[in-house]
């Protein structure tokens, strides 16, 4: 779980800076990028984290299994969703 917090701080955050640029440029450069980066969080945090508030050992589950999912679900479900934008050829083009 450090590994998975690390990852999040040190390696997540610069590329949410550079996720947001490319969106608000209309870059469609960041599409490889932004797959790399919602395949590892939809598998780290779906598989990992979600397994071992689930399935772990009975003092690392989770006492509130709702209120994990509310704070937790869209941080898996808005990186699939950007992966599902990422099958166009050009996911950032601005259409006018």
């Amino acid at each position: 779980m450090r590994i998975v917090t690390g990852l999040s701080a040190l390696v997540y955050m610069p590329f949410y800076l550079v996720l947001v640029y490319a969106l608000v440029r209309g870059r469609n450069w960041i599409q490889l990028p932004a797959v790399v980066y919602a395949t590892m969080i939809s598998t780290i945090t779906g598989i990992i984290v979600f397994g071992v508030e689930f399935f772990g050992e009975p003092q690392w589950q989770t006492p509130n299994p709702v209120k994990f999912l509310s704070f937790n679900l869209p941080y898996v479900l808005l990186p699939l969703l950007l992966l599902v934008r990422m099958r166009r050829p050009e996911p950032f083009a601005r259409r006018f």
